[in-house]
């Protein structure tokens, strides 16, 4: 090939650039509206920072969980009483207060069962009373004969005829005979009225334990702020905050009394993202009560199963911890909720393309590049990408202004 033939080929090819340019030009302004010039975004260069949604709640480091007491034979309680939110106790101030009937009946059976086995102890130690002076009163007519038949029997042989003598030894061995009996039913009298009178003695006794226990049980159904504090009304997640008149289960919190002075954050991240958490990693936080503020902390840790995100929602996630490098008193309460991004990783100094400025086609990310009166289609290498910024590896340099969206008429599939 000559080089005049060389020469006229490269001059077609640069007027169809400069054509292809032009089109694009006139295409871009056409699109474009009658008020004045278009918003270029300009190609830049600086730190870029990946990061993982993250969502939660915020909870105290070191807080006071109550619910209702441990109560024998309770497993359901209903909420009689409720200080409201934000109110601030002291230490030993009532907080919430329990129903009391149902234990309230079995007070009065334990107190009617004490009372009862009370009446029968008094009447039974009366009844062994009197069976015992019976029986000593026999015992001393017994020895009493005794005594007689002993000093008719202690008189010389030749004082008192045989017969006489005889009969009065016989009278003797029946005597001692009577004594010995009565001794020995005295004693077992004396038995059987001491495990009677224990017996009812530990009834009564058994009773009156139960009535005092069901008596505490009555006080602790108050239940007491242990610490001074903000009363703050407990959330697990997906439930709802107890009210007056609501059931509440055996160990089931109702009130949390929190330590406010340190706060920390309790968040959930998606399933695929898991895997790019690691303990460490910064993390950015705000309030939806105070979106206005960022706070800032890092991942303490990294819970290892995989749970749904609520009842309702069937989402797969998985929770972690926020150590918060800072509490804000003023403005921070347990359960409030707060959006997030931990940050997974971070280029120093990246050469970044607005997002707003890529588009996706069959081919490829593209841009279009401002170049003179048009615009120019360039199709660059990217790497990592966040919602604000691309990573540009190729193709595009710092400066370069590119436009905000496509000419009329591309086509992303062309």
């Amino acid at each position: 090939m000559t080089v005049a033939a060389n020469r006229r080929r490269a001059r077609i090819a640069a007027a169809a650039a400069i054509g292809t340019a032009v089109v694009l030009a006139g295409a871009w302004w056409a699109g474009g509206s009658a008020g004045g010039d278009r918003e270029w975004l300009t190609v830049t260069r600086g730190p870029l920072v990946v990061g993982v949604e993250v969502d939660g709640t915020l909870r105290a480091v070191r807080s006071d969980l109550l619910g209702p007491p441990l109560i024998t034979g309770m497993w359901n309680y209903k909420l009689a009483s409720l200080v409201p939110e934000g109110t601030e106790v002291e230490a030993g101030a009532p907080v919430m207060r329990f129903d009391t009937s149902e234990l309230e009946r079995r007070l009065l059976d334990e107190q009617a069962e004490r009372d009862h086995a009370a009446t029968e102890l008094e009447k039974l130690a009366t009844e062994v009373a009197g069976d015992r002076r019976t029986a000593e009163l026999r015992l001393a007519e017994a020895q009493a004969r005794l005594r007689k038949a002993e000093l008719k029997t202690d008189v010389p042989g030749d004082l008192v005829r045989a017969d006489e003598l005889e009969e009065a030894r016989i009278d003797l061995a029946l005597a001692r005979d009577e004594v010995a009996y009565l001794e020995r039913r005295l004693e077992l009298l004396a038995l059987q009225g001491r495990a009677r009178l224990a017996a009812l003695s530990e009834r009564r006794d058994r009773a009156a334990g139960r009535v005092e226990e069901i008596e505490d049980s009555i006080r602790r159904m108050t239940v007491a702020a242990p610490c001074s504090g903000t009363v703050i009304y407990y959330t697990a997640r997906g439930s709802e905050k107890k009210k007056v008149g609501d059931s509440v289960w055996l160990r089931e919190q109702v009130v949390e009394i929190p330590d406010l002075t340190r706060m920390m954050a309790e968040g959930d991240v998606d399933e695929v993202d898991a895997g790019r958490i690691a303990v460490g990693q910064p993390v950015t936080l705000r309030l939806d009560a105070h979106p206005d503020r960022v706070y800032r902390g890092r991942v303490r840790t990294i819970h290892e199963t995989i749970q749904r995100r609520s009842q309702a929602s069937p989402a797969k996630v998985v929770r972690l911890e926020v150590e918060l490098d800072a509490t804000d008193p003023e403005r921070m309460r347990p359960g409030m909720r707060f959006q997030g991004e931990i940050e997974v990783d971070r280029a120093a100094d990246a050469l970044l393309a607005p997002a707003d400025a890529v588009f996706g086609s069959s081919r490829g990310p593209v841009t279009f590049r401002r170049a003179g009166l048009g615009v120019e289609e360039v199709r660059p290498r990217i790497g990592r990408r966040t919602d604000r910024w691309v990573e540009v590896l190729a193709g595009l340099e710092a400066g370069d202004e590119l436009a905000p969206r496509p000419p009329e008429g591309w086509e992303a599939e062309g």
